[in-house]
């Protein structure tokens, strides 16, 4: 999709611009939703490319469907579909004709679906990005308003406050957005304040942002107090952020309920179920290897995936903040050759500090354990696939289930690498995350003592005991090395690129600038930092509670298999060879002799499968990440694989 318009837009617009034209009326609704949705194009427009991209979808339909109808017609028998006596000589000409006919027909299909494709996806395209700027904006709503506030009580009138929400896109994103659409309606467009802030209502995705507009324009026309209405509203805010939270987790305990019916209970009712119809005579191996290499995979993942869009948390790492005071030389005055040179050294200096310390690269980016992790799990993949060569005609299960161990050993090598460098990284930002409230705290007592916040980090970065001691001893270096406070804070939230501390940052510098009160300034700061902090630990002692509830499904899921697989099983099946052994199963007629060691090493897949994705889900619903359930899908898969492989003693290996 695309926000702005491009080629394929202006040659819609020559050729659908009069049709369009006529219908304008009909698009006023599609209009205000382009505004909301932030995309710089008239409806005209949009609905122009929403009509050329149809187009394109359904050539490209009318291609597929010619495709797919020369493979079936060439390659596949057509079945007769409509077997009905014809005639001759009419009988000759529909054999003859059939084919074609079955083509266009096909084609045709594939055309109008693509086509009315295209026009569905342009038609949401826009209610998603709403749906997703609304999301956005609720979530820094809170944070954007202490903001706000801070900079009201160091005496900033609302257009400046405006202006400097505007500025801090990188951390008050959809918000900083709004603020910017408000102050181009006053200095780009010569707007009184009141009118821009009864425009911005109309086009605003979120309802709390309009709802706290509204609050500010009668607090204009009344002459009220700003700086008490917006801290009535940061209370406000929060809280109803709390409630928000509670709501979520109830979601949760919903999702929870669920997965445990439809992904543990439901898929070892059908394992039993199977596992019984398979001894007197009527077993299924495609129902329970689809149960079990399908359903519990896929169905896990999508709880993962549905849990992780509708979480309320920042996804990635914080953005780097913009220092205020750099010296940016003239054009004429930057020679290229040196600026390409001193990119290569600054380039290759960064390369062998990473190559020196490849652990501490791993921590801040775990992702990149992959690169070898993921080639040194290949390798022992094929080397079990060498060791274990598949033999045209031999029974295909028997082999996977040989080599099984390879594959499963190789997970376990990537989950491992990966959630030991996160859960190092992730420590390292928990602990700066409680430690940076106390840190402000300890810098507003001193400065209300009557020390400068100068000579406050001065003293910190000597007295100061916690993990954060080094961090403020680079600040104070820089202080030292003659930077600016506002910059020594930046490089501080920049070399942690942690959200909360960041918007911390971002706040305590915008307000410094503004307000003479520095005590004030660094308590609304620390209030801003705890508020953040104490909504994060509620959520984790609440969430931690589904994650015992996923571990404890897992638990029974893999026992009830164990019992299935060591006991049940093996019972039916003797009971079925003594009943063929003795002559009366002929008569019966019911029990049948089982593969046990299939359906033993389909069982160990189950379990194994239920460890990994359960594992995902589980850190999805304690931390809101997926990459936060490598640690858990590491622990389980672990357990069901050491369980069945060694101390059950199914398969050694």
């Amino acid at each position: 999709m695309f926000k702005n318009a491009n080629a394929l837009t202006y040659i819609g617009f020559k050729l659908f611009a009069k049709d369009i034209e006529k219908k304008k009326e009909k698009y006023y609704e599609i209009g205000r939703n382009l505004k909301k949705a932030m995309i710089s194009m008239p409806p005209e427009m949009y609905i122009a490319t929403a009509r050329m991209f149809s187009l394109l979808f359904g050539i490209t339909g009318a291609i597929l469907g010619l495709i797919i109808a020369y493979v079936l017609v060439t390659m596949v028998q057509l079945p007769p579909f409509f077997p009905i006596d014809i005639p001759e000589p009419y009988r000759a000409a529909w054999l003859f004709y059939r084919p074609f006919i079955y083509a266009g027909v096909l084609a045709i299909l594939l055309t109008v679906a693509f086509y009315y494709l295209g026009n569905l996806l342009f038609a949401i395209y826009p209610a998603t990005v709403i749906s997703d700027r609304k999301s956005k904006i609720d979530r820094t709503l809170p944070h954007a308003i202490i903001f706000m506030l801070s900079l009201s009580r160091g005496g900033m009138n609302l257009v400046n406050i405006f202006k400097s929400l505007a500025e801090n896109y990188e951390v008050y994103g959809e918000i900083s957005k709004e603020a910017s659409r408000i102050l181009w309606e006053i200095e780009g467009l010569g707007k009184d304040l009141r009118t821009a802030l009864a425009d911005a209502i109309e086009v605003s995705p979120s309802q709390n942002w309009r709802d706290f507009l509204h609050g500010l324009i009668t607090i204009i026309d009344s002459g009220g107090d700003i700086t008490k209405y917006l801290e009535e509203r940061a209370d406000f805010y929060f809280e109803r952020a709390r409630q928000d939270q509670k709501n979520f987790l109830e979601f949760l305990s919903l999702m929870a309920e669920t997965y445990v019916t439809a992904l543990v209970a439901g898929p070892l009712f059908l394992i039993i179920i199977q596992t019984v119809m398979s001894v007197i005579g009527q077993p299924n191996n495609v129902a329970i290897f689809s149960i079990i290499y399908l359903v519990i995979p896929v169905g896990s993942f999508m709880f993962a995936a549905i849990i992780k869009l509708l979480s309320p948390s920042e996804i990635g790492r914080a953005p780097l903040l913009r220092e205020r005071y750099l010296y940016l030389p003239k054009v004429r005055d930057v020679d290229m050759e040196k600026v390409k040179e001193l990119k290569r050294k600054v380039w290759v200096r960064n390369v062998r500090k990473m190559l020196k310390n490849p652990f501490k690269l791993f921590a801040e980016r775990p992702y990149y354990t992959f690169a070898v992790s993921v080639p040194v799990a290949l390798i022992f993949t094929i080397y079990g696939f060498s060791v274990n060569p598949y033999i045209p005609g031999m029974n295909f299960k028997y082999w996977f289930f040989t080599v099984d161990d390879y594959i499963f050993i190789s997970i376990i090598i990537v989950l491992a690498f990966f959630a030991l460098f996160y859960e190092l990284g992730r420590r390292k930002i928990k602990v700066y995350i409680r430690l940076t409230p106390i840190f402000l705290n300890k810098l507003a007592s001193a400065n209300e003592s009557g020390m400068s916040v100068y000579r406050a980090i001065k003293m910190l970065a000597k007295s100061d005991t916690s993990p954060l001691r080094k961090e403020i001893e680079k600040m104070n270096s820089n202080l030292d090395w003659g930077v600016s406070l506002g910059d020594a804070l930046i490089r501080f939230a920049n070399r942690l690129r942690i959200f909360e501390i960041s918007r911390t940052i971002t706040l305590l510098n915008e307000a410094l600038k503004s307000s003479g009160n520095v005590t004030e300034v660094l308590t609304i700061s620390a209030k801003d930092a705890s508020n953040a902090e104490l909504l994060r630990r509620e959520r984790a002692v609440s969430m931690f509670s589904y994650v015992i509830i996923i571990y404890i499904a897992f638990f029974v899921f893999i026992g009830i298999v164990y019992v299935i697989a060591s006991t049940f099983l093996s019972t039916l099946a003797e009971a079925a060879m003594k009943v063929q052994g003795t002559g009366a199963g002929a008569g019966l007629g019911i029990l049948k002799s089982v593969d046990v060691i299939t359906y033993r090493n389909a069982f160990m897949h189950a379990a194994i499968f239920q460890g990994l994705f359960g594992g995902i889900l589980a850190g999805v619903m304690g931390e809101g990440s997926i990459s936060a359930g490598f640690k858990h899908a590491l622990v389980m898969v672990l357990i069901a694989y050491v369980g069945f492989s060694i101390l059950f003693g199914f398969k050694l290996i």
